[in-house]
């Protein structure tokens, strides 16, 4: 089954001209107040010191991954990954996926006793606080991975993840609106189902999202790591056995299709899950990254 998240106006969607100048992102130098485009900006100039050193999350390869997952659940209003370290470096990256499919490969209470290392992922990025920022988004939109860990010295780290884009967003002056954002498709699940059939088909889902048939809700591996939390011990494993009605889901907030990128963004950064919706169209922090980088 597939949800569209543009309900209607398909008519504007297809009428689009590509041929149309880019919408540039302008901002306010933080450095010498001038304004800049966002192709050529770097944390520094844009971002104010408080939200650039937000520091890394972290973890130590000592813990298992129930503490992962209780951490990850309690904190993912502000972080959507948690940083693993070892003798103070990060080597590795945890997000609610990762603790989701690893849970349903290995469906005991045991895989809750394994060390972090066993899940996390080695790939990541440390980039300079003086690297440009469109050279971030461009990478984040191509790799689908919204997490940085910032080095700005050798023992001290910060992140640039989804609430860090969301202040760069709000920050901006474009002429972007939600009517510049592309329609997508999100398969669907129903209600009766079970949590493990609906973990097989979001594992289908670049934007780890899923709608619930006839309904404008959602579920997210966030959700579904907070089951898990709500659970609240390690040794029930029967999760994937009970019934997709007892998720909560995620209702996103609804705005005016008038509102400007930046007015989106402010918006997104007040809810605990950044998703908002107009009359006909659904938008997440994806469809930001992906929008800011038209305007690189």
């Amino acid at each position: 089954m597939i949800f569209n998240r543009r309900f209607g106006s398909l008519g504007r969607l297809l009428s689009k001209d590509s041929s149309k100048p880019k919408k540039l992102l302008i901002f306010q130098s933080l450095l010498n107040g001038e304004d800049i485009s966002l192709n050529i900006c770097s944390f520094e100039e844009v971002l104010p010191y408080s939200i650039l050193s937000n520091p890394i999350s972290t973890i130590s390869t000592h813990d298992n991954i129930w503490i992962a997952a209780a951490m990850l659940a309690r904190i993912s209003d502000a972080t959507n990954n948690l940083v693993v370290v070892e003798d103070g470096f990060p080597i590795g990256t945890i997000d609610a996926k990762q603790i989701v499919s690893g849970l349903q490969k290995n469906p005991t209470a045991k895989y809750f006793e394994k060390s972090v290392s066993k899940i996390m992922s080695p790939d990541f990025y440390i980039d300079s606080r003086n690297v440009n920022i469109s050279s971030i988004l461009k990478r984040m939109n191509k790799t689908k991975n919204f997490f940085t860990v910032i080095e700005n010295d050798k023992a001290n780290f910060s992140q640039f993840s989804i609430k860090q884009i969301l202040e760069v967003g709000s920050l901006c002056r474009s002429d972007i609106t939600v009517s510049d954002i592309p329609g997508r498709k999100i398969r669907t699940f129903d209600r009766d189902e079970r949590i493990n059939d609906v973990i097989r088909r979001l594992e289908n889902e670049p934007i780890g999202l899923l709608a619930l048939k006839d309904d404008i809700a959602f579920i997210s591996y966030e959700v579904l790591l907070e089951k898990i939390k709500e659970l609240n011990t390690p040794q029930n494993d029967k999760i994937f056995d009970l019934s997709a009605s007892t998720l909560k889901t995620i209702t996103p907030t609804l705005i005016s299709e008038k509102l400007s990128l930046a007015e989106i963004c402010k918006v997104m950064l007040s809810l605990r899950y950044p998703y908002v919706m107009t009359q006909d169209q659904i938008i997440t922090p994806e469809d930001i990254v992906e929008l800011m980088c038209k305007g690189i």
